[in-house]
């Protein structure tokens, strides 16, 4: 009786830390889960795009890029012009081109130019030129040839669009004078035909400039031989001589010119 009685505090402490558990247990399955801290959010800053800067070349000076910018029109210029020249009955002598006793009418041939001179401005061109005229005139002559070598001034007109823009094309009216000499063949005695004095030649030009300092265009000239000294083979005469007026003033012809010509200013001045 007495070691149950001292064994029963000892129950009741255990009965009771037992129960203490228990109850700590439940209460800390019950309590709420806390909950979680959220987590900080990212802030993300734009990123700076490095776009690469722009540079802006200088416009190089016209004669460093002659696809730019209107016509130089002024400076040294050389020009050539290549086409086809034909016959044309002289202002002297009453000469003529065509088919006579029995011979053949004439024929075209090459028609040259070279040239330069100095355009001072838009309007005014001062150039040299060495000439040639190359056809058949015509009747018993199986050739004929026209060499000169002349001075020219041309006036020029800059033509203008309807909008008063520049049209990028000059019209030329041109007037050479100069020394010529013209020979002409035949194929039975006398053989050689030549003559020896001034030049006068007209000229209407067109040009198209296609760069700042090249053009392209049109000649159309005639070219006027106001001789004095005719030759027959080797015998000389100052005109009029014995045989202007036989069978042989098919010699008093000139010549007309159609040549497609191109234009360069060497050294334009701005």
């Amino acid at each position: 009786m007495r070691a149950s009685l001292s064994r029963a505090p000892a129950r009741l402490l255990a009965l009771g830390f037992v129960g203490a558990l228990s109850l700590a247990r439940v209460a800390h399955a019950q309590a709420p889960e806390p909950e979680p801290e959220p987590e900080p959010e990212l802030v993300h800053e734009p990123e700076l795009v490095h776009e690469p800067e722009l540079v802006h070349e200088p416009v190089p000076p016209p004669r460093e890029s002659p696809l730019y910018g209107p016509p130089y029109r002024r400076g040294l210029a050389l020009d050539v012009a290549v086409g086809v020249a034909l016959c044309q009955p002289a202002l002297l002598y009453a000469g003529t081109c065509g088919r006579r006793a029995g011979g053949v009418g004439p024929s075209p041939g090459l028609a040259l130019r070279l040239g330069g001179g100095w355009r001072f401005n838009p309007n005014w061109y001062l150039s040299g030129a060495w000439v040639r005229q190359a056809h058949r005139p015509g009747g018993s002559f199986a050739t004929g040839t026209a060499d000169a070598g002349m001075l020219a001034v041309r006036g020029i007109v800059p033509l203008a669009t309807r909008a008063g823009a520049d049209s990028r094309v000059d019209l030329g009216f041109e007037l050479g004078l100069g020394w010529s000499q013209r020979v002409l063949l035949r194929d039975v005695a006398p053989h050689r035909l030549s003559s020896t004095g001034a030049l006068v030649r007209p000229a209407l030009i067109v040009d198209g400039w296609i760069l700042a300092d090249f053009s392209v265009g049109v000649e159309f000239a005639t070219q006027l031989n106001f001789h004095w000294q005719h030759c027959v083979d080797d015998v000389c005469e100052a005109a009029p001589g014995a045989w202007v007026a036989s069978e042989l003033d098919r010699r008093w012809v000139d010549g007309f010119s159609i040549a497609l010509r191109m234009s360069g200013l060497v050294f334009p001045r701005f």
